[in-house]
């Protein structure tokens, strides 16, 4: 029998939404189903390379370190009378959440990640607007929000026919800013205003020439 006990468990103080490591998950006596197509997803889709993405590489480079090293949390939320005010509840409980997550420094923090699945929403416009509410937030943070669910179609950077947010299952994903993510930042200058902050003046020569290249045009 497995001793449910042994695995940590982080619960937001809004939401009351329970966290769980997806591989711990993954050991207990009736593991759920819902959870076994996120990991399925990280590790079929995201570790691998795709011919469509543009770049040399695994769709996502940070989710191979993160299943290897065991730092990969996700909660569910079941139902589909799930509106704005509580998606953006779940949304401020993964910001206090996450820093939480172990480890909360060295190396390897910067490869936790902490997902809020939505198996059962179907109105997908309700993660957008909890995105682009709560990216700001976020951002000030040093912590970037995505959100993924079937169908979503903004493009890829490196190639605009790919949509690397189509995803199985509707989501919310919380994960460190890093030095490369400063094309997502380049749309409002407080967030390349707070990217500069944490980065510079250590920010990679491609990045320096792409924020200018972006003022000047």
């Amino acid at each position: 029998m497995t001793n449910r006990m042994a695995y940590q468990r982080i619960v937001g103080t809004r939401s009351h939404i329970e966290f769980l490591n997806i591989l711990d998950e993954e050991e207990l006596d009736n593991p759920n189903r819902t959870m076994g197509i996120l990991r399925n997803w990280a590790r079929q889709y995201l570790t691998e390379p795709h011919q469509d993405l543009g770049r040399a590489g695994p769709v996502c480079p940070f989710t191979g370190p993160s299943l290897e090293r065991r730092l990969f949390w996700a909660g569910i939320v079941e139902g589909d009378d799930i509106d704005f005010a509580l998606m953006s509840k779940i949304a401020q409980d993964m910001a206090d959440v996450f820093p939480e997550l172990s480890p909360s420094d060295g190396k390897d923090a910067i490869f936790k990640a902490i997902l809020a699945i939505f198996p059962d929403l179907t109105d997908f416009s309700i993660i957008d607007a909890v995105q682009s509410y709560g990216k700001s937030t976020f951002i000030n943070k040093g912590l970037m929000l995505g959100q993924f669910y079937p169908g979503c179609t903004r493009p890829g950077l490196w190639n605009d026919d790919f949509k690397p947010l189509d995803a199985p299952l509707p989501m919310l994903a919380v994960r460190h800013m890093v030095s490369t993510d400063y094309p997502f930042l380049t749309e409002r200058s407080e967030w390349m205003a707070a990217y500069l902050k944490r980065f510079a003046p250590t920010v990679p020569p491609p990045a320096r020439d792409y924020i200018v290249a972006k003022m000047e045009s």
